[in-house]
């Protein structure tokens, strides 16, 4: 089996290119980037992305994936229940964690694979993150079967966050065989060894690392990744960055912005253009930095510096912030004015059809009639949260997504909104291609 992985992406070119290649053994993406613009200060900035990523496994290498053997049996339980299990993928994040559901697909198995450790992709960009990330996502969606499987026979093993530890097996189209996703990772060069020598496969898993080390393999080849931008940071307008999301793919930028909800570990930041007389925002993730929740505080004008990241799990985001109280660089987030008053700018529903700039930012919409309420149960923190099919008064749907609402400590049901009119303020967002207000607080809703 001789894997091969072709990547070329953000290649220095006016002209943008997407090409998708798939083969049974082979994978090529390809995407061009324009030349930054939008701002008279950056009329000189050049990429700092060599273009291309291309891996082909030597053959006359050991095929480390195959060297140690999946238990046959207990395909069939659940990997939360009995530590083995048929899964099927619900979310790729990055190299080492994807989320499946389990087999009966009543709970959804946030995985982190054992024994590796891939260079972050997701919150914070590192070098090979971004290999590592597509490989991991190659490797499980041409499976024809996966199955997850804990370090210790019949116990459940999870990590500080509460993910599953589990060693990933899957078969390809065609074949009989399971093979081993971890080693297979570290065979290849896209990760470091974490706790590696202790564990279940621990020996072959370490053969496989030091086969990388010793072949110069990827992250081990002395090499730039050409996927990571290695360049100065942008500086530029949230309009020019949300504007020019192909363009600024991966760059390093910086602006300026008012924080106007939290959601998710990260914030909305929105930022008035005086041309245009309208305000454009755009979603930062603010990672888990300690000091994080000190600068991400709605009513703060921010200057942000981080990666712009077009994610296909997340969608278009600004990523790897730092922060400091003390001594700030650069490129550390900063706090340029605290209590900002902030104010939804007004909107019709025919906005929210016909105006798709106005994404993620503040907005508040009138006299919405709830026609129709589903709520989610789940054991995730999405758990009541509440869908709400809303009428305008001129007969148009608006979808009202809450998050999980509380009053005196009582999560919100839907008797509390069933057949009122109000007026909502929320943060414009698309989901699955839709538009929709995200409602963050019972305080944004005003009752007609």
């Amino acid at each position: 089996m001789t894997p091969r992985f072709t990547i070329l992406k953000y290649a220095k070119k006016t002209v943008c290119l997407l090409l998708v290649l798939a083969l049974a053994l082979s994978l090529v993406l390809a995407a061009g980037c324009k030349k930054p613009s939008g701002d008279p200060s950056n009329a000189t900035a050049e990429p700092d992305i060599e273009g291309n990523w291309e891996y082909v496994r030597d053959a006359s290498l050991p095929d480390f994936g195959t060297m140690v053997s999946l238990n046959p049996s207990g395909h069939d339980g659940d990997i939360d229940k009995t530590g083995r299990g048929r899964v099927t993928v619900e979310q790729f994040i990055d190299g080492d964690t994807v989320h499946f559901y389990n087999n009966s697909k009543t709970e959804v198995i946030k995985a982190r694979f054992l024994a590796i450790d891939t260079p972050e992709s997701t919150g914070h960009q590192e070098p090979w993150g971004h290999p590592a990330s597509i490989y991991t996502k190659t490797k499980l969606r041409n499976a024809e079967e996966i199955i997850l499987e804990s370090d210790t026979e019949g116990v459940v093993g999870l990590d500080g966050n509460g993910r599953y530890l589990c060693w990933v097996w899957y078969r390809e189209k065609g074949s009989n065989v399971f093979r081993n996703l971890n080693i297979e990772i570290l065979a290849d060069g896209l990760a470091m060894g974490k706790s590696t020598s202790s564990t279940r496969y621990g020996s072959v898993a370490s053969e496989a690392l030091q086969s990388a080390r010793s072949n110069r393999i990827n992250m081990y080849s002395g090499k730039r990744d050409p996927l990571f931008y290695y360049g100065e940071t942008v500086e530029l307008s949230i309009k020019s960055l949300v504007s020019n999301k192909d363009t600024y793919n991966a760059y390093k930028v910086r602006f300026e912005g008012v924080v106007t909800k939290e959601s998710g570990g990260g914030i909305y930041v929105e930022q008035y253009d005086e041309d245009t007389q309208q305000s454009y925002g755009v979603y930062v993730y603010g990672g888990y930095a300690p000091l994080a929740p000190k600068f991400l505080v709605p009513g703060y004008r921010l200057s942000v510096t981080g990666t712009a990241d077009d994610n296909e799990n997340f969608g278009f985001q600004v990523s790897g912030l730092t922060f400091s109280l003390i001594n700030p660089t650069a490129d550390d987030t900063k706090i340029l004015e605290k209590d900002v008053e902030i104010k939804p700018t007004l909107i019709t529903a025919d906005d929210l059809t016909n105006n798709p700039t106005l994404e993620n930012t503040f907005v508040r919409l009138e006299n919405l009639k709830i026609v129709d309420i589903y709520t989610t149960h789940s054991t995730t923190d999405s758990n009541g949260a509440m869908t709400l099919t809303c009428r305008t008064p001129d007969n148009k749907t608006v979808t009202v997504r809450t998050v999980q609402l509380t009053k005196d400590g009582e999560i919100v049901t839907e008797e509390y909104f069933s057949g009122k009119t109000v007026n909502v303020d929320g943060v414009f967002v698309f989901y699955n291609g839709n538009p929709q207000i995200t409602l963050f607080a019972l305080s944004d809703v005003q009752f007609v």
